[in-house]
């Protein structure tokens, strides 16, 4: 397994690195979380590492494109590199 950085994008204003890492956590074991609020503050979006593999990473990116969480239309992007 390598470490994969996944864009999570559409959460709600008050989201933190602690609720994305617990909420993403039951996926696999996450490394870091960094919450960018740059641009508009009230759209935050979640860039979160994880040590997982290819095929979990897939997997989740699939299930978190236009999912619903606390309220909010979620996607979420694998970033290659």
């Amino acid at each position: 397994m390598t470490t994969k950085t996944i864009i999570i994008t559409g959460l709600n204003s008050d989201a933190t690195e602690l609720a994305v890492q617990s909420w993403l956590g039951s996926f696999g074991p996450v490394v870091r979380v960094e919450m960018v609020r740059d641009g508009n503050p009230n759209l935050p979006y979640a860039l979160v590492q994880m040590e997982i593999s290819d095929a979990a990473a897939s997997a989740l990116v699939s299930r978190m494109s236009h999912y619903w969480h606390e309220g909010a239309m979620v996607s979420a992007w694998l970033l290659h590199h």
